[in-house]
């Protein structure tokens, strides 16, 4: 994926790119995002939170690093600026994200209130279909199909959340862990899925580095080997393009 390049030739048309992304959001990204939601529903009930905690957690964090730690935090009394910092930082990475996929679409979205609902929709799922499809058709078309691919991934995270809260007295500690990485599998997988060397070798360096990078350094772990996973494939690829 190119980030920054934009479709410039003919496309489908708005109701046809509208359709597009209502299937599409109703496929894979919206069931692997309720099987996630239904992981930390279960673990919110766990920790103490409310099943309207927990849905609001989903609603208006939207980023299961920074839910997780605020669910793990609050567990365990920690002061309310700590639980800030904590999913502050872990919701950083979003930054960046964001700021790209509002720019790609700013021609679309002129006015500040809808672009700050795209930048509060996007998540790890839909940032790459939001960014392959500003690729493959015009950006007003490719607005069209991301309003339903974002808003039923939200929607579908949701239901799965308060799903998962109800259940969690039936859902087994390693199920429910195993939910809350499926959506990690899922980005990977998307990535992946444009054969592009480079971030095929980023992402499959990252899975071989990182179990032993989080036992060595749990806190740090993640971040190194997503460092370290980039910067090796971009030294071994990225320099000859």
């Amino acid at each position: 994926m190119k980030v920054g390049t934009e479709a410039s030739g003919p496309g489908p048309d708005r109701r046809a790119a509208f359709n597009e992304g209502v299937r599409h959001g109703l496929a894979v990204p919206s069931i692997v995002v309720f099987s996630t939601m239904l992981g930390f529903g279960s673990m919110a009930h766990a920790t103490g939170f409310s099943a309207f905690e927990a849905f609001l957690s989903t609603l208006l964090v939207w980023a299961m690093p920074g839910q997780v730690a605020m669910a793990d935090l609050s567990a365990s009394g920690a002061d309310l600026f700590v639980i800030l910092l904590a999913v502050s930082m872990a919701s950083v990475r979003f930054f960046p994200m964001a700021t790209i996929l509002v720019g790609t679409f700013r021609s679309a979205t002129p006015d500040l209130p809808r672009q700050l609902l795209i930048a509060h929709l996007m998540s790890a799922s839909t940032w790459p279909m939001g960014m392959a499809a500003s690729q493959r058709m015009p950006v007003a078309s490719a607005m069209a199909y991301y309003w339903p691919v974002a808003t039923l991934c939200i929607t579908f995270g949701c239901i799965g959340t308060l799903a998962g809260y109800w259940l969690s007295a039936d859902m087994p500690e390693i199920a429910r862990l195993t939910l809350v990485f499926l959506n990690v599998v899922f980005l990977s997988l998307l990535f992946a899925q444009n054969r592009d060397r480079l971030v095929i070798l980023a992402v499959a360096t990252g899975a071989v580095l990182g179990p032993p990078l989080h036992a060595l350094e749990p806190n740090y772990g993640v971040l190194l080997t997503g460092v370290i996973g980039g910067t090796f494939a971009y030294a071994l690829l990225g320099r000859r393009r």
